[in-house]
């Protein structure tokens, strides 16, 4: 029991000759790794076949046109998440000089069921993966053709998905 009380006296006397001296150093390293897996899975690239003569606009409707395309967001079950893509991207003539600018639009939906899908604005707007982890995604839009030249036009279309 004494030698108990001694130790604790000696620990006590060295602290407070430490807080005396004012010269210690004090260090906290504090490491956090969250990994949270994020995949975007295309399973259909959206198709616009041939314009008509006179034809001005292109629009495939992300809602209930089968062309659009689609594709799987797979993240954390449950996990609210952000969509960012640009509205307007250069789509590049194939064969040479020239470009047409598309305006897409995207409509989504917790469940894989185009027709209950709901138009995702350009705005900052919370969405969560369902149960499974998974969230789907309709690409559409417009292409206006009036000054475009014949031929053929490929562009890529970038989405960030950010977890909240």
């Amino acid at each position: 029991m004494k030698r108990l009380l001694i130790i604790f006296c000696l620990a006590l006397s060295t602290s407070i000759l430490a807080q005396e001296s004012n010269n210690f150093t004090v260090e906290v390293n504090i490491q956090a790794n969250v990994i949270q897996t994020l995949e975007l899975i295309t399973v259909n690239t959206m198709t616009f076949g041939n314009s008509q003569p006179g034809q001005q606009v292109i629009y495939v409707n992300p809602v209930n046109d089968l062309s659009a395309g689609f594709m799987i967001a797979a993240g954390t079950p449950g996990a609210e998440f952000r969509l960012d893509y640009e509205l307007e991207r250069q789509l590049n003539r194939i064969e040479g000089e020239g470009f047409l600018i598309f305006r897409y639009e995207l409509s989504a939906n917790a469940i894989e069921d185009q027709s209950s899908s709901q138009l995702i604005d350009y705005q900052d707007r919370n969405l969560r993966f369902n149960e499974q982890g998974r969230y789907y995604i309709w690409v559409g839009g417009e292409v206006n053709l009036e000054n475009a030249q014949p031929g053929n036009y490929e562009g890529d279309f970038t989405i960030e998905i950010d977890y909240i």
